[in-house]
């Protein structure tokens, strides 16, 4: 646990619970607080931060809600930072598109012109296992649909594959998030089986590609698939 005298700044303007957490995030931003410590008790920090407990509940309380933090009740409980994950972003996005803030077309070229970037970089830097896991994911794919399932989690799986292939943290997370606000509106569509068939096609042209090393089949095959799927979830708003 994290008990260092004197690590905060005291108190000068703003609403006081928005500057605890502000200084709290400056120090899990500048690695101060590492993903898995644990930090001080709320009396602990209302000591350090000279203010009451309800308003240092009121910081962390941000802070959970951003994702940064997690709090744990019992015995073995406490505030501890998180690992870095996509919710938040996930969450934020779906929130945005729900309001009007991001409409589904910004989404779908967003989309679109990311996977593009991630092809460039996951065909340099791609290595057995990657391919192995993407042919495996293939293989289940077909395994679902002969029993007679929608692959949808399975086939938006592909693309994070894909991304974890670029080795490229930030690419994982954007596509992470993307593929589960798309996820919820194909789920809302539940796609015919004829598209489901033709995505299993453009994954299999997608792969080979991939693996012979052609990067410009590889983006042609994605180009066209992403554009399937765009039609499809442009009927969502018509």
């Amino acid at each position: 646990m994290l008990n260092q005298p004197n690590l905060f700044k005291p108190l000068k303007s703003k609403r006081t619970f928005e500057e605890i957490a502000d200084q709290i995030r400056e120090l899990i931003y500048s690695g101060v607080f590492k993903p898995g410590d644990k930090l001080m008790s709320e009396r602990e920090l209302a000591n350090q931060f000279k203010t009451g407990r309800m308003v240092v509940r009121e910081a962390l309380r941000t802070l959970e809600q951003s994702g940064l933090i997690r709090i744990k009740q019992g015995s073995s409980g406490g505030i501890f930072i998180n690992d870095a994950n996509t919710k938040v972003i996930t969450r934020s996005i779906s929130d945005m598109i729900k309001i009007g803030n991001v409409t589904l077309r910004e989404l779908i070229e967003t989309r679109l012109e990311i996977e593009m970037m991630v092809l460039n970089f996951a065909m340099a830097r791609i290595n057995p296992e990657d391919l192995y896991l993407l042919k495996k994911n293939i293989d289940e794919s077909e395994r679902q649909i002969l029993t007679g399932i929608r692959p949808i989690e399975s086939n938006l799986n592909f693309h994070l594959l894909l991304a974890k292939a670029s080795k490229n943290t930030l690419f994982e997370m954007i596509i992470g998030s993307i593929m589960e606000v798309t996820k919820n509106f194909l789920q809302s569509v539940k796609p015919e089986k004829e598209y489901i068939n033709r995505v299993l096609v453009y994954h299999k042209e997608i792969y080979m590609a991939i693996k012979e090393k052609d990067l410009l089949i590889a983006k042609e095959k994605m180009r066209e698939h992403l554009i399937g799927d765009n039609l499809l979830l442009s009927h969502i708003t018509e």
